[in-house]
């Protein structure tokens, strides 16, 4: 079955995390997803949710080194391990990755110029590998391919035809990819078409409207639509929506749940 989930990070700025839980929760909103772990307040999370039905269903796996360079394959590897050690105290199932190390405001914090596209690609396969060796057996990491026009110019994997071909090549059931709706629109990709042909590789699916990267409604996206698409395609798992409000945060959270009941009901 197919569920939303709120990345909470970009709402309700200037509130805690604990706070900006409690508000999205109490909106009908119980499944929930951050960035970085590190300065969370665990425990408090932990609290939250034993009593209660908040979950936190996906965060990134490292915050730190490129899966597209052998160099920094050590410092990502320690940084999945204690992303994995924070997911089962939370019960989260499901760790992002990125090829590339991410900066302030989403630069890329080393292109790797000097390597080829064959090398990075090589070293990609070689990381998650090693990714692998640590994982659980019932956790996902999730490769995200994003965009390269407008937020993180000069990263590496962009493209989801890409990303498949390193899920194959691993071939492990516990990598797929996280298809994120907002990034392949700037892209210019067509979405139904990624949707209907490569459903088999996606684990995790994020939604924002573009351009502009804010809640449903405030782009050019049929969401109905896509949504939709992604349901007849055979998609049964999250929908983050992973979006900076372009006014109220309440009201941005209104506009997701009113998308949600047209489509699901």
């Amino acid at each position: 079955m197919i569920h939303p989930v709120i990345s909470y990070e970009t709402l309700y700025p200037g509130m805690t995390d604990v706070e900006k839980i409690k508000r999205i929760s109490e909106r009908g909103f119980p499944l929930m997803e951050f960035w970085g772990w590190k300065g969370k307040p665990l425990d408090e999370i932990e609290e939250i949710m034993q009593r209660s039905d908040v979950r936190i269903m996906n965060f990134s796996g490292h915050r730190a080194g490129d899966l597209i360079d052998r160099n920094t394959h050590d410092i990502l590897i320690e940084e999945i391990k204690g992303s994995i050690a924070v997911a089962q105290k939370l019960g989260t199932k499901i760790l992002m990755v990125l090829s590339n190390e991410l900066g302030d405001e989403g630069v890329v914090v080393h292109p790797c110029e000097h390597l080829s596209a064959s090398q990075k690609h090589a070293n990609v396969v070689e990381c998650v590998k090693r990714i692998l060796e640590y994982l659980p057996d019932d956790m996902t990491i999730v490769l995200e391919p994003l965009n390269t026009l407008v937020d993180h110019m000069n990263n590496y994997l962009y493209r989801v035809e890409d990303a498949a071909e390193i899920v194959d090549e691993v071939g492990d059931t516990r990598v797929r990819i996280l298809f994120d709706m907002y990034h392949q629109s700037v892209m210019g990709d067509d979405l139904e078409y990624l949707m209907k042909n490569y459903m088999q590789y996606i684990g995790y699916i994020h939604i924002a409207d573009c351009p502009g990267r804010h809640e449903p409604g405030t782009g050019t996206v049929d969401w109905d639509r896509m949504l939709r698409t992604a349901a007849l395609a055979g998609y049964d798992g999250c929908v983050g929506f992973e979006y900076f409000p372009l006014g109220d945060s309440t009201e941005s959270l209104t506009a997701v749940r009113n998308l949600w009941d047209r489509v699901f009901g």
